[in-house]
């Protein structure tokens, strides 16, 4: 975390033949100083962007101090909920799919659309991501770009293996495997063929579409079945059993932060990440990456689809709504702030901003924009929003698959006690 005092701008007062002590002396403040509070979930890259974001936002609001917070993804919503249980939340919030609906709906987000059109200057931003944002009726964040889920692998070593991938339309679960089992023997000392994905929601969620179900229905109960867990986590636990995984012991290691990634640190071929954080993957590897779709299952439905990266909202307990509202539209539409953020967040809603930062983007941010051109060709609808309570069943879904993985639990009992507990919290929500 870290923080930042304001600059403010003296220079238009000290301009001119009216002094400072003139001002103060007729009982008038020497300058205007707004104060706003931005917290966001970030990686190194994405906070180094942020950071020189805020930087130019004073620089060109001089009468204004941003006061900015940066955690990682698991400490940020713990973080986020402790702030909101003591009416504490910061006036701009970088919010999630999964969450916004759970926060808006407890009336700690404010609407934005009194701000659109106002401080909120987005005529040129895609209607469709404006509406992901959108939560029975009114708009609770602005989307800050567009991206899917994705398979990322390690590009220097497939090349010196001599793997050769498959149609990334068409592969299999199957193909996937049969890949991993040709080649495990051929990896570097202490690379696997893949980081063990049984602990995480976001693939599950991708598993059960492929299936033609969600991870949740319109009404707040799960979309998928006792089987569909099973056959998940039967699936995961196999490779883990085959060797094409890290062993549960390795794969605790990882906390979720991406420099711990199995990819990054060299552990696995293949791994998980939204589309946008390849850039900031990139940044942490001297190894080129590349990135496809995840694997279908045989038959299967499309169980990718296109999300908001991240959005901005602002807290219903903002001290001054304007000046937020001023900086999340800074962030969104200023070609200032996004000639710095480019695309590490997602590809921009804003089709002005496209059009500036294409010719500016690195090879690995064409690779983000050519990966999502493809993905949108294989897509489903965006699902529907998680349900009160989801958050909690995100949280208890990585210990519940571990007590798998180490061989605590069979993964029929695992996945029952998972399924049993989800809906209880559905339930008690």
């Amino acid at each position: 975390m870290r923080n930042r005092i304001s600059r403010r701008g003296f220079g238009g007062l000290m301009a001119g033949s009216v002094s400072v002590v003139a001002l103060i002396a007729a009982g008038q403040p020497a300058y205007a100083n707004t104060r706003t509070r931005l917290i966001w979930w970030g990686n190194p890259e994405r906070d180094k962007r942020t950071y020189a974001v805020v930087d130019k936002f004073l620089e060109m609001n001089g009468d204004t101090t941003v006061d900015p917070e940066t955690y990682s993804w698991g400490d940020y919503w713990t973080k986020l909920a402790t702030l909101a249980a003591g009416k504490n939340l910061p006036d701009v919030i970088q919010m999630d799919y999964r969450y916004i609906f759970e926060y808006a709906r407890r009336g700690q987000l404010a609407p934005l659309d009194d701000f659109i059109g106002n401080e909120l200057e987005l005529a040129d931003f895609d209607k469709n991501l404006l509406n992901s944002g959108k939560i029975d009726g009114k708009i609770y964040g602005v989307a800050m770009g567009a991206n899917s889920m994705s398979y990322v692998y390690n590009e220097t070593v497939r090349k010196e293996i001599g793997l050769e991938l498959p149609d990334p339309i068409a592969w299999t679960n199957d193909d996937f495997t049969a890949l991993g089992n040709s080649v495990k023997d051929a990896l570097p000392k202490g690379m696997y063929f893949v980081r063990n994905m049984g602990r995480l929601e976001n693939v599950l969620e991708t598993w059960t579409r492929q299936r033609g179900k969600d991870l949740y229905t319109a009404d707040g109960g799960l979309g998928f079945d006792l089987q569909d867990l099973e056959d998940f986590w039967q699936l995961w636990f196999d490779l883990q059993e085959a060797g094409l995984t890290p062993p549960a012991d390795v794969m605790a290691q990882d906390n979720g932060k991406m420099d711990e990634m199995m990819l990054v640190n060299r552990r696995s071929l293949f791994d998980f990440l939204h589309s946008n954080q390849l850039v900031a993957a990139q940044k942490l590897i001297e190894d080129e990456i590349g990135i496809t779709m995840i694997p279908n299952q045989t038959g299967g439905q499309p169980g990718q689809y296109m999300k908001p990266s991240m959005l901005l909202s602002m807290a219903a307990n903002s001290g001054d709504p304007s000046a937020a509202a001023k900086l999340i539209n800074f962030i969104i539409t200023a070609p200032e702030a996004n000639d710095i953020l480019l695309v590490e967040r997602g590809v921009s809603g804003d089709a002005s901003i496209r059009e500036r930062i294409k010719p500016t983007l690195t090879q690995t941010e064409q690779k983000m924009i050519n990966y999502l051109d493809a993905a949108a060709t294989h897509v489903s609808p965006l699902p529907p929003p998680p349900p009160k309570g989801a958050g909690e069943i995100e949280r208890a879904f990585r210990p519940a698959w571990e007590a798998v993985a180490f061989g605590q639990k069979p993964v029929k009992q695992g996945a029952k006690d998972f399924f049993d507990f989800a809906q209880m919290t559905l339930e008690r929500a």
